[in-house]
């Protein structure tokens, strides 16, 4: 009994020797072991005692209860029965060793209960409970009792063991109260949906009584977890309490399970001396130094790890802290810019921090404490090295010395300096601190290098002097006209917008209004004069007159309040004041000034609507100044907690953005609880309605839940909870999914929990009917034809069934497993997955028919079997069904190259019908015929025709091969093919093709070629619709530089001035565009195409004669209005971006504009000198209106 007497020292509850279990042979071993320990205790027993006689006490008591013999030994006073007989008996030793035993449905359980935890009961009470224990379990139950508990032995089926040994210690032992904190953010995962997880506890437990708290507790928190902590109190009896608690327990870690763990740094001295290599975290945590704020560490991981490592950490930022120490030097502030920050802590591990304060020496050396005194030894020595040369920039322009701290501004903000360093490393500039520039009356830039630099020194010093001479007086405008604290971001925004250079010293000083404008000087251009200078900065000056009419029409306003209430309540840093500007900056700006324009009174200057609001909030406060006063109202009381907060966050929230003390009792049991406001009346009524406001969000607060199976769980989460971050962020909900209860939860505003179940519903509706699922299998050889190039054939499936496909296996690892078939998952619709299977299935069918055949043709060959731009060999794979299978390849050696054989992949169908094919045209071609023609080389184009038209008709219709010599060459064209279709073919080149006649001639005036042929887009036009093409014969070169001449544009005339957006000039015609003499034939051509095979339908085509006709009146109508034009026309835009507006879908608005205005329209490219600018040609009614219909496209 020792090991149980420890127990029972430790607590006063069930002492259990054997843990109760179901299953057979765990409990046949226990109570073989509650045997074996009794043998052991009587033998102890047996050798501690003499033997004596038996007595009445080593009977067993008389009782209802039927021994069988031999009964196992059992109690401190029995000791093992002697056998009957005088003959030897078999050892059970020796039975055991002979054959095993067959595994019995009854089992023992030995369980003990401490005294002080049971009830007082009656002996004849305690044999009636145990009776009606043994009659309705079916059980047989031996007990003991010695000085400090009673032992128990069960006997019978697993089942009714445990029940039996449930209702005795729930019958006979006191109950208990145990109380346990758990987080507040698990309490919820406790209760369960609608009590559903702690009713099954309950239940489980035997029906023990479980309170969990739902307020926390103000001195509860564990930082760790960020939370804090509640209340669950457990009564009933031991083992149930017990069991319950595990239970509890159990959903604490698994929502705990990991944690984000911050550790602060106090010392912001130590986070540059902070090493993770020191740290011994384990593999698990995440830790992200100093992301967060500036002083943080954050560890993330599984709880207890982080817990760890949080502990590493403090420690090592402990020791570390021990090891630095702090050293505070004296330096000149003239040479503290010789200590080099950087190289002193890379070489000691020291840190220089320099005073804030421009008039401060000091400089402190923080780091390890053996290092400290070498690293200022080592500063001290080398700031000796070091030439210093100060240059006095306040003596140029006159010893101008205001004009000097204005470059300093102008050097500090656009770092003009900064070039120059980067050209010479080895010399540090030094500019004066903007702290102290304004009571500097002798402004200094310090040059320093090592005294080994003196030549570059000089010429950075040279070349600082050559820029602050070139930078003039005049080339700065202060103004300060316009209140910067009003306007100080629009000034920001319109000078920016304006691209001028500029520094707003209210930035940098408070209070101060001025603005300094610098004027930008082009480099490629002379310097302007200082009256062209002043001139180009006030002119930059009027892009701020929209504020200054904002500013003049400010309303003002001047309130009496007795200074001392001004600097209690209006202060900067003030509550009331930062209230009353929230309450106005939704409707404009105010300014409010203190004891101005006297002590008593409070100036208000801004837009009228913010002036209005914030003299009402002033005459509030001067008319109820007392801080004292007690504003009272009442809020849900099932809105307290949420008004109080956490910790009291909400209520201590409220006290620093109100400046007010609020009291709220607790414990109220009616519908509604006080609340009482002390502080400005003011403030106090602001409050006031930010509090209502809160309490009604809170009141309105629901909790819904969608009944989600949880497989689903992962789909509606998304990839990293995607799709509820999404949810929570916009309806203001929070989404919990309870995988033990297959439910969500959401809890929020009604508005948003409704919102955001109709979401998650549809969108479980959506998985539910596409969760649907099948298998494929894929022949492992053909998965690579399933996927596709780059994914291109998987990703197409997806897309045009709507299913998601996954491999279930790696068909590398299948290969290697010599496995034949992969798994492919489909995921989607019934049909779909109907569909998509189909479509999978006919790619593998079509891949296990994949062959390849190798052709071998002579080279010279190779070309015609190719085409003219690969034209044979695309219209022969056409014909081969080459567009309904996938992966079909004719690789077809280069030309050029010795190789003979070619490649043709695919489904075997397509195989056999491309080498037919290539083996027809090489028979064909062995059996062609070649003949030259004499064709004049100026006629040979048109054999080939607009976009080798004419020359693939000829091939087509003659079945023959027409080579023509490329343009420029010289050489015969050659007809390949029989010799029947040659002589077809030369009959139709030489009687339609290449004709000597033209159909018509117009003689058009050279000097309105341009105008008449509308820069080549008349030609267009009779080509395209009347079938009618233009040659010029000879003058082709002159007709084409005429038709394309460049017009000399006077920029200056018609570009707009600044802040205008378009400028329309109207101007004559130079005279120098109509001087030219001569005249341009223009041959007209009559050639029809057929255009069915690309329009479908037979287009009706105009006739010859009737064509020619209406294209020469086109002509002449041109011409004679030709010499009507008299005028030119430019329309200047601020943006070639425009010009887009302009031309239109497919050139449809230009045209448009040329048609109705019968005008030449030239709209540049960007990439042209003067891309911004448009010219119109015409007469003078024409070109107007033409500029008036393109202006009104530019503003649209």
């Amino acid at each position: 009994m020792e090991s149980q007497t420890a127990v029972e020292e430790q607590q006063h509850s069930v002492v259990i020797e054997t843990p109760p279990t179901t299953a057979d042979s765990s409990e046949a071993t226990v109570a073989e072991a509650a045997t074996v320990e009794a043998d052991a205790r009587e033998k102890q027993n047996t050798a501690a005692v003499p033997k004596r006689l038996p007595t009445k006490a080593d009977f067993p008591p008389l009782s209802s209860v039927v021994y069988e013999a031999p009964k196992i030994s059992w109690g401190p006073n029995m000791k093992k029965p002697e056998s009957s007989s005088g003959s030897p008996s078999p050892s059970p030793v020796s039975v055991v060793g002979a054959a095993k035993p067959m595994r019995s449905k009854t089992v023992q359980e030995v369980f003990s209960l401490d005294l002080q935890t049971q009830l007082t009961i009656a002996k004849s009470e305690f044999s009636k409970f145990v009776m009606s224990v043994k009659q309705s379990h079916s059980v047989s139950i031996e007990s003991t009792l010695s000085k400090l508990s009673r032992t128990f032995l069960i006997s019978g089926s697993p089942t009714n063991v445990y029940n039996a040994k449930r209702e005795l210690v729930k019958k006979l032992t006191m109950p208990v109260t145990q109380s346990l904190m758990v987080p507040s953010k698990t309490v919820s995962a406790i209760i369960g949906p609608g009590g559903k997880m702690i009713k099954a506890i309950t239940n489980a437990a035997g029906g023990i009584k479980i309170e969990v708290c739902k307020s926390t507790e103000e001195s509860a928190y564990d930082p760790d977890l960020e939370d804090y902590l509640n209340a669950v109190t457990l009564h009933g009896d031991v083992a149930s309490v017990n069991f319950a608690k595990d239970k509890i327990l159990n959903i604490v870690k698994e929502h705990t399970k990991n944690a984000t763990l911050t550790v602060s740094v106090e010392d912001e001295k130590l986070i540059p001396f902070f090493s993770l290599t020191g740290i011994e975290i384990s593999d698990e945590v995440t830790v992200k130094p100093f992301t967060v704020d500036s002083n943080k560490i954050i560890l993330t991981g599984p709880t207890e790890e982080a817990r760890a490592a949080k502990l590493a950490v403090q420690n090592y930022l402990s020791t570390l802290s021990n090891e630095l120490r702090e050293k505070k030097v004296s330096i000149p502030v003239k040479f503290q810019p010789l200590v080099n920050a950087d190289e002193i802590k890379e070489m000691y591990q020291v840190n220089v921090i320099f005073p804030t304060n421009p008039d401060e020496e000091t400089v402190s050396f923080f780091g390890l404490y053996s290092n400290i005194d070498e690293a200022i030894a080592y500063a001290r020595n080398s700031s000796k090295l070091y030439v210093v040369e100060s240059l006095e920039i306040s003596k140029a322009h006159g010893k101008n010395v205001n004009h000097a701290r204005n470059l300093i501004l102008y050097f500090h903000k656009y770092h003009c300096l900064k070039e120059i360093e980067q050209r010479f490393e080895n010399v540090k500039i030094v500019l004066p601190s903007l702290q102290e520039l304004p009571k500097m009356e002798q402004v200094c830039i310090n040059v320093i290098s090592k005294s080994d630099y003196v030549e570059e020194t000089k010429t950075v010093r040279k070349q600082i002097i050559t820029l602050v001479n070139e930078l003039s007086p005049s080339q700065v405008l202060a103004i300060d006209d316009l209140d910067y604290e009003l306007f100080h971001k629009d000034i920001e925004r319109v000078l920016s917008d304006a691209d001028c250079q500029f520094i707003q010293l209210g930035n940098i000083y408070p209070g101060d209004n001025t603005i300094l404008l610098f004027s930008k000087l082009d480099d490629d251009d002379f310097k302007p004069s200082a009256e062209e200078l002043r001139e180009s900065l006030e002119k930059t000056t009027s892009v701020l007159d929209e504020l200054r009419s904002r500013q003049a029409s400010l309303s003002t306003a001047i309130i009496s309040l007795d200074a001392e209430y001004q600097d209690s309540y209006l202060s900067k840093d003030s509550a009331t004041l930062a209230l009353i500007m929230e309450e106005f900056s939704s409707v404009g700006r105010a300014q409010i000034k203190l004891q101005t324009p006297s002590k008593s009174e409070v100036s208000i200057r801004g837009d009228e609507k913010a002036v209005k609001i914030a003299v009402k909030c002033l005459e509030s406060i001067a008319a109820n100044p007392s801080n004292n006063y007690k504003v009272s109202f009442t809020v849900p009381t099932n809105t307290v907690s949420r008004t109080i907060g956490s910790r009291g966050a909400n209520m201590l929230q409220v006290r620093d953005k109100f400046a007010v003390q609020m009291d709220i009792p607790q414990g109220s049991k009616d519908d509604n609880t006080e609340v009482t406001l002390t502080g400005l009346l003011y403030n106090c009524e602001r409050a006031k309605a930010h509090i209502l406001a809160e309490a009604k969000k809170w009141a309105d607060l629901i909790t819904k839940e969608l009944i989600v199976p949880a497989k689903y769980h992962r789909q509606l989460l998304g990839s990293q909870g995607v799709y509820r971050t999404r949810l929570e962020n916009k309806y203001n909900v929070r989404i919990q999914f309870i995988r033990e209860a297959e439910t969500v939860s959401i809890k929020g505003p009604s508005r948003g929990v409704n919102k955001a179940y109709t979401e998650l519903k549809a969108l479980l509706d959506f998985e539910i009917e596409n969760g649907h699922k099948s298998i494929i299998k894929v022949p492992v050889d053909h998965v690579p034809r399933v996927i596709g190039k780059n994914g291109d054939v998987i990703n197409g499936l997806r897309a045009e069934y709507g299913v998601e496909l996954k491999f279930l296996q790696d068909s590398k690892e299948a290969r290697a497993q010599e496995q034949s078939n992969v798994e492919l998952e489909v995921t989607g619709s019934r049909q779909a997955i109907k569909e998509a299977t189909s479509k999978i299935q006919n790619i593998i069918t079509e891949a296990s028919d994949f062959i390849t055949v190798t052709v071998d043709i002579d080279p010279k060959y190779h070309k015609l079997i190719v085409g003219p731009g690969g034209s044979t060999l695309k219209e022969m794979i056409s014909k081969a069904g080459g567009e309904e299978f996938r992966n079909k390849v004719v690789d077809v050696p280069n030309v050029g190259s010795n190789q003979k054989t070619i490649n043709i992949s695919g489904p075997k169908v397509f195989v056999d019908k491309i080498t037919k094919s290539i083996n027809h045209i090489v028979q064909d071609i062995e059996k062609d015929v070649t003949k030259e023609l004499n064709i004049p080389k100026e006629k040979q184009g048109a054999l080939i025709g607009a976009g080798g038209i004419v020359r693939k008709q000829l091939e087509k219709q003659f079945n023959v091969r027409l080579e023509v010599p490329d343009k420029g060459k010289g050489g015969k064209v050659e007809l390949h093919g029989r010799p029947e279709a040659i002589a077809l073919c030369e009959k139709e080149i030489f009687k339609n093709i290449i004709r000597d006649i033209y159909d018509a001639e117009v003689a058009v005036p050279a000097k309105y070629q341009e105008f008449v042929s509308d820069r080549g887009k008349f030609l267009n036009k009779l080509r395209t619709s009347y079938f009618v093409n233009v040659k010029y014969g000879n003058d082709t070169k002159k007709a084409h530089n005429l038709s394309h001449a460049k017009h000399e544009i006077p920029v200056e005339r018609v570009t707009g001035a600044a802040g205008e957006s378009t400028k329309f000039t109207v101007e004559d015609l130079p005279p120098s565009e109509r001087s030219l003499d001569g005249t341009i034939i223009w041959k007209l051509i009559y050639e029809p195409v057929d255009l069915s095979d690309i329009f479908g339908d037979k287009n009706q085509v105009m006739q010859k004669d009737e064509a020619l006709e209406a294209v020469q009146k086109l002509i002449k109508s041109r011409i004679e209005l030709a010499s009507s034009v008299s005028k030119i026309g430019y329309v200047w835009s601020d943006s070639s971006m425009k010009f887009n507006k302009i031309i239109g879908p497919a050139g449809s608005t230009v045209k448009n504009i040329r048609e109705t205005t019968n005008t030449l329209i030239n709209v540049p490219k960007k990439s042209e000198e003067n891309s911004s600018i448009i010219y119109i040609i015409g007469t003078q009614e024409n070109v107007e209106k033409a500029g008036k219909m393109i202006i009104d496209a530019l503003k649209k």
